[in-house]
């Protein structure tokens, strides 16, 4: 990071007031979001793997649905329901139940959910089957993401990495769920705080790469 207060004052913090909950590290070179979560992935010790970007809020009792069926079956990947945090005012809004889809032009995008899936005893807070997942906010068995191969360390920054490992979970035996009994909030910026090198289009890339890859 560019930012000094992510250098030494984010040592001296962690080191005081979270000495044995969280482990800093740094990469030697900027990785961007893919790699970095690889990076860390590969650090963590714990039985289940929880990606949230920095940006969220977590609720209450958010973690608890998110790893009941992950011990059911190490191959069940699940996300909570996004709430919405206003970027200006940091406004917490509930969302709507809806699953994850994708467009032609491999853009992650959001899709009702039909009335069929929330018929049963269960309802509206029934586990529902996603064919994508928006990215920033899932939990999944540490060593089944191992042995999908983790992210494809091929694309770069930021983009389509969402969808390339919904579609890996969903053709390599596993299924991806959303929660609604977890919710998070996370805060969709107005634009990306930061560029890509050379001014590259990562976002093309990545998904010119996934329509390759599958």
């Amino acid at each position: 990071s560019e930012l000094a207060d992510l250098k030494e004052d984010l040592d001296i913090y962690l080191t005081k007031n979270l000495p044995n909950k969280v482990k800093l590290v740094r990469n030697e070179k900027r990785e961007g979001l893919i790699r970095g979560r690889m990076v860390g992935a590969s650090r963590a010790t714990g039985k289940v793997l929880v990606f949230l970007d920095s940006h969220c809020e977590v609720n209450e009792m958010w973690l608890q649905p998110l790893l009941t069926p992950i011990q059911e079956s190490r191959r069940t990947v699940v996300c909570p329901v996004i709430d919405i945090i206003s970027a200006d005012t940091l406004t917490y809004s509930s969302s709507p139940v809806v699953r994850g889809g994708f467009n032609w032009g491999l853009h992650f995008k959001w899709d009702l959910v039909p009335l069929s899936e929330l018929e049963g005893p269960e309802q509206a807070i029934a586990p529902i089957r996603s064919p994508t997942m928006a990215g920033g906010l899932f939990a999944m068995d540490r060593q089944y993401f191992n042995a999908l191969g983790q992210y494809d360390s091929g694309m770069d920054i930021w983009g389509g990495e969402n969808l390339e490992i919904s579609f890996r979970i969903w053709m390599c035996g596993g299924k991806l769920l959303i929660l609604p009994c977890s919710r998070v909030g996370h805060i969709f910026r107005k634009r990306r705080p930061y560029g890509s090198p050379g001014g590259q289009d990562t976002m093309a890339h990545n998904s010119l790469r996934l329509a390759h890859v599958w």
